[in-house]
Parts: structure tokens; sequence; C-alpha cells
């Protein structure tokens, strides 16, 4: 039965062939599930990347940043993601899709970004006392993570 509903999860849409299939999803919601699209940009590590349809397998850890969603041509949607992963694997049927799987601990829309309220925070971070190791941390890692809303929220 496992593998059955693993086969049914990763299926292409009925009628849809040789499209991307995108889940874009964080723990308290779905975004995108197996939705068909042209090609998605993420975050990673390292620096960002395109994903297409017949792209290679790739597990990928993701950084705070931008995923693009291109839908098609004309039709494109920005989401911050504060760190997550992507999964991409082959077409499990005959329909020549392919799935990518982008999670993140936090995914929202770019327009629903507060530029503002995020500089409020870094400056309250940076302001704050670095005592101990958790405060120089909480501080580095809160400071990383506004510098990359704030750039987000500007495009």
């Amino acid at each position: 039965m496992f593998r059955l509903s693993r086969l049914l999860r990763f299926a292409a849409p009925e009628g849809v062939k040789n499209r991307l299939l995108l889940t874009l999803s964080s723990p308290s919601e779905s975004i995108y599930l197996q939705q068909p699209i042209d090609s998605v940009t993420v975050p990673g590590i390292e620096g960002a990347f395109t994903l297409t349809n017949n792209h290679s397998q790739t597990v990928s850890m993701l950084g705070p940043g931008v995923v693009t969603v291109r839908v098609s041509p004309n039709d494109k949607k920005d989401y911050f993601l504060s760190d997550g992963f992507v999964f991409f694997s082959a077409p499990s049927d005959e329909s020549g899709c392919c799935a990518a799987e982008v999670v993140g601990v936090e995914v929202v829309p770019t327009d629903a970004l507060d530029k503002d309220k995020a500089a409020q925070v870094m400056a309250d971070l940076l302001a704050a006392p670095k005592d101990t190791d958790w405060d120089k941390t909480k501080a580095l890692l809160g400071q990383t993570l506004c510098a990359n809303i704030i750039k987000a929220a500007s495009v």
C-alpha cells in the first residue's frame, strides 16, 4: 500500500504532459500542490538556481530569499522563503512530468513583506546586549534573516 500511495503522490494530473509539477509548502499551508508550471527559481545556500522539467534529480538546502514561480511565460509569482529544502524527482509515470517539492519554514508572498518592520527588528537586534553566546547567535541569525527580508521587499 505504501508504494502505491508514493507513486500516486507524484502522478501527473489528468491530461498534463511534460510539465514541472510544483509543490510549494510550509508546515502551516500548501501554496501549490502538484501545480503544472514552466520553472521555479529557488535560493540555494550557494546561490539561486532554476529548475525546469527534465532537470537532473536534486536535493538541496535552501537559504533565505525569493522563490520565483513561473506558471507560464507571462505569469510570475514571488514568495519569500526563510529557509528549507527542495527535492526534485524524475517522472514516475508516462506523462513526462517531473516533480519539485519546495518546503520552507516560512513561505509568504513578497508583497506581504513589511520592509520598515524588518528594519526596526534589525535595529532592535543590533542594539540588544550580546553578553552570552546565545545572544550573539540570535543577533547574527536575526540580522541575516532581516537583511534578506529587506532585500526581497525592495524588489
